[in-house]
Formats: structure tokens, sequence, C-alpha cells
């Protein structure tokens, strides 16, 4: 029997409508794809560590911090790429989208944008308060603890004729000083003055004038199509607390896993 012509309508307008949906469903899946993982590069990437979440530890510096929030304000996944510390030739070559390091210590080889986050500190010590070492060069020739990722600490250890005692991360740098078996332990001096008004660490307060100032940036390749998005968002951390509260949360961190490390190891 021959369709009438609203009969034969109603099929199409029905296969269209199928056709329409079809086509929206798929631009949806492609559109909610998930995008490629950022590659932040930062001078070291920490091994796996194949213990406890309880025997974690809070690592030096914050690079790891910032290219993690890059990535949780951008909605995206990092992959984070160890580069040491000259992040122009991997973005110059490709091999990372952004790098997350200290202008101060790179090439110049090339000219990626800084782009500074607001995060600047010195170097400096923690003591113990009966210490007889008044100035840098009374380290000369005595035990200080660092962490092996430091590299400007190290360097800064090393010019001052001290003995390097390298330890994996601050907590077990900074026990050793309460330990006896440090003079003194490098870190930031932010932090470090954050650690100091941790209670139990009145007696381990003693310092020296800060050393080697560094500004930590991010770093792009010219014309990167990030740009737009990391230029105010980089630029939000320094008008923000984001330091502040980052400083606060690594004192707390690191005094509750020296402790743990030293007076409480049975509560692993």
């Amino acid at each position: 029997m021959r369709a009438t012509n609203g009969t034969y309508l109603r099929r199409c307008g029905g296969v269209v409508a199928w056709l329409a949906a079809a086509l929206l469903t798929g631009a949806t899946a492609v559109a909610g794809a998930e995008p490629a993982p950022l590659r932040i590069g930062v001078a070291q990437v920490p091994a796996a560590a194949d213990v406890p979440a309880a025997r974690l530890y809070t690592q030096d510096g914050f690079d790891l911090d910032l290219a993690a929030e890059i990535g949780r304000r951008l909605g995206r996944k990092v992959e984070l790429v160890a580069i040491g510390e000259a992040p122009a030739g991997a973005l110059a070559d490709g091999r990372i989208d952004l790098a997350v390091a200290l202008p101060e210590a790179t090439e110049t080889t090339s000219n990626p944008e800084w782009l500074p986050s607001g995060y600047r500190s010195g170097l400096t010590v923690a003591m113990r308060t009966d210490t007889d070492i008044r100035s840098w060069d009374d380290l000369a020739g005595r035990k200080l603890c660092v962490v092996a990722s430091n590299a400007r600490a190290r360097r800064l250890v090393r010019d001052s004729g001290a003995q390097e005692i390298v330890q994996p991360v601050p907590a077990l740098a900074l026990m050793k000083v309460r330990t006896g078996e440090c003079d003194a332990a490098v870190h930031d001096e932010v932090v470090l003055r954050r650690l100091f008004g941790e209670a139990e660490w009145k007696k381990f307060s003693a310092t020296l004038p800060a050393r080697a100032p560094i500004s930590l940036a991010v770093a792009l390749p010219p014309g990167s199509p990030l740009a737009g998005e990391l230029r105010p968002l980089v630029a939000s951390f320094a008008d923000s607390p984001y330091w502040d509260r980052k400083a606060g949360e690594w004192a707390r961190n690191v005094a509750l896993e020296v402790y743990l490390e030293q007076d409480a190891p049975d509560c692993h």
C-alpha cells in the first residue's frame, strides 16, 4: 500500500532524528575524551616508594607541589619528567610542555618564557641553640645534612667547606640535627622559619642569615598554546595565600615526620 505523504514525512523525520542523535552522541564522546597529560619538567622525579602511606615523607622544595596544582586547576593529568636544572633544552625539543624550575640555575642558550610563581626563599640552616657556630665560615669542617635533590643547597654546603651528609628527604636531614649526627641541616629559610614556630623545635632553631635566594617559576617554550591559560593562573599563586599555606603545611608535616621517625618508631 502506497504510503501517504504524512507517513513518509514521519518516517523521514524519525530517520533524521536518529541520525542527529547519533551524530550528537559521537560529538559528545569526542568532546568528552580525556586530554593528553601535561608533561611538566622538574629537577628530579622521586622514585616510587614501596612503603606504606604512613612512611611517605614530605619532599624538598615545592616544584612537585606546583606542578600538581597546575594540573589540578587546568583539569589535566600530569606526567612529571626529570630534566635536571636545565629546562630550556627539554622545552626546545618538545619533551615537555612546561617546566617548574629556578631561572637562576638554568642555561641561557634558549629563551623560554618565565612566569614567576610568587615563591622566593634563600637557604639557611637549622641548628641546636647551644651551638658555637656563629657564621657561615664556622661551618667549615662541620657535618651538614642536606637533601639529595637540592642541588643549590649541596653546592652551598661544599662551598662552605663543610662535610656533606646527604639524606633523601628533609625529615631525615633534620632528625640528624636533633640526634647530634649533623651540626646543621640546610633548607629554605621560608619553611625553616615556620618549623621554628613549632614548640618542639625551639631548642633547634638557631640559624644563620639566608644565602642564595631563588624564585620558583614556570617556564614555557616561545609561542606555547598554554600561555594564555598559564599566565593568569601562575600569577594567581602570588596574589593568594597559597605559598603561606604550603609553608605551614610543610612545617607541620615535617615536624610530625621527624617525631615519628625519632621518638615513635612503633607508630609506623
